[in-house]
């Protein structure tokens, strides 16, 4: 079968003929689906465009009835006439596939960065020179062509995902499927990836660097020193409640998405963080507020100044701040043991003493047994006081640490009461009657506590 025959056309010299009837059958015939089909119609359009000329140089002729040129007198060529030795017989060359390309390095890095800048407005010019290759080029070139707008593309500065995914779907690089190593391969597809993770950074820090020059408040305050220049972190940092938890939320995010960004940042912040410096925070103003104004109106004389006025502020100031602190502090491990040891001991006899004074305070004013539910009012608060204690208590710490864990638990139930509440008015509300709770409470202990010193000898 020759190339007219391939072809479906008769012999001519008619080169637009021999390009309409290629076009026809490439869309039946396609490189991605019917590779061999495809080459077999390649080869048949590259040999019909080289016989053009032959076929007007020498018109086809009806071939004679076998019978008629058995009889004519046939002058044959010398060199058919002639028997070769079988020696000298040379197999012809096989179709041989051109690897030059039909564009220009300059061209098709041009068109990959005319696609990254105005993508929309170039996307014709990509058809056509594809649409070029697949016509003129063979195989080897037609995949040439893929490669090296793929690669020219990875090197393009602001390559976006979405164009990538347009151009796959226009040329049919199939990106998104298993065997999409057929058309542009692995290492090109990973270094277009890297390409649009990087141009997502880059966008993310541009998005970051606005956020810091214009935004307020806290988070533009955090964002200031994360991408200042300073040699040192500022004292007064330590100051601004909240302001390092938001450094750290803003670093922390920043890392789970680009982590290569945080290269950018201030090294001297980072290492401030690292070093989870011991400072202000809103939880810890709230609570200090809080205890603040329920120890000014629970103590019944003498008030924050008085022996048990200090005494109790020490409590809460060491439960809630200072223990940490010290044990943060020191380097000895026999130092740190001792003070696990006595802060057991000291959590656990306080832990006791306010679950004991509660339950006789409630027996104080329980109504004598007979009438109404007074016996049952014991059981009733050992009942509430060991939810309490189960709600406070943790596992997740050292044996020793449990106690002193449940105080600073209890000590922080507001702060707590408000984040269950998401801060909603509602919460502020329920914090407010539980302070008059608190309030009336510790009143009652503290008078109990007088009561019993001064009843001793």
């Amino acid at each position: 079968m020759n190339g007219w025959q391939v072809l479906g056309i008769e012999p001519t010299s008619d080169e637009s003929l021999i390009r309409r009837a290629y076009a026809r059958l490439l869309k039946v015939h396609r490189p991605d689906s019917d590779p061999q089909g495809y080459q077999q119609l390649r080869e048949a359009f590259d040999w019909a465009k080289n016989h053009a000329g032959a076929a007007e140089a020498e018109p086809y002729t009806q071939l004679q009835p076998v019978a008629e040129l058995q009889d004519s007198a046939i002058d044959w060529p010398e060199e058919i006439a002639e028997p070769h030795d079988e020696s000298s017989h040379t197999v012809p060359q096989s179709y041989a596939f051109s690897v030059m390309p039909l564009y220009s390095e300059q061209e098709i890095a041009e068109l990959a960065t005319a696609l990254v800048e105005k993508s929309a407005q170039n996307f014709p010019a990509l058809q056509r020179l594809h649409q070029r290759v697949s016509e003129e080029g063979n195989l080897l070139q037609q995949q040439q062509f893929h490669q090296d707008l793929a690669a020219s593309l990875a090197e393009q500065p602001g390559l976006q995902d979405w164009l990538v995914e347009q151009v796959s779907e226009r040329l049919g690089w199939q990106l998104e499927s298993y065997n999409s190593g057929h058309l542009i391969p692995e290492t090109l597809q990973r270094a277009l990836d890297e390409r649009v993770r990087a141009t997502e950074a880059e966008k993310a820090w541009q998005k970051l660097m606005a956020e810091q020059r214009h935004a307020g408040g806290q988070s533009g305050l955090a964002l200031k020193l994360l991408c200042s220049d300073r040699a040192a972190a500022p004292f007064w940092i330590r100051l601004v409640p909240g302001l390092l938890d938001k450094m750290s939320q803003q670093v922390n995010q920043l890392w789970s998405t680009f982590p290569d960004l945080i290269d950018r940042l201030n090294p001297a912040m980072l290492d401030f963080l690292r070093e989870r410096p011991r400072a202000l925070n809103w939880q810890g103003v709230f609570l200090l507020v809080f205890w603040g104004v329920v120890l000014k109106w629970a103590l019944p004389q003498g008030g924050l100044l008085s022996p048990i006025g200090l005494a109790i502020s020490g409590v809460v100031i060491y439960s809630l701040w200072l223990y940490d602190l010290m044990l943060s502090s020191l380097r000895r491990s026999w130092l740190m043991k001792l003070l696990l040891v006595l802060d057991s001991l000291f959590c656990s006899l306080l832990l006791l003493a306010l679950f004991v004074g509660v339950l006789m305070l409630a027996s104080s004013v329980a109504p004598p047994k007979g009438e109404s539910i007074g016996g049952l009012l014991p059981v009733f608060i050992i009942a509430i006081e060991l939810l309490v204690l189960w709600s406070v208590w943790s596992k997740a710490v050292p044996g020793l640490r449990r106690p002193g864990v449940a105080v600073a638990r209890l000590l922080s139930s507001p702060w707590r009461l408000l984040k269950v509440l998401d801060f909603e008015t509602i919460g502020f509300v329920l914090v407010s009657v539980y302070s008059m709770f608190c309030t009336v409470l510790l009143n009652k202990l503290l008078n109990q506590l007088l009561a019993f010193i001064a009843w001793l000898p």
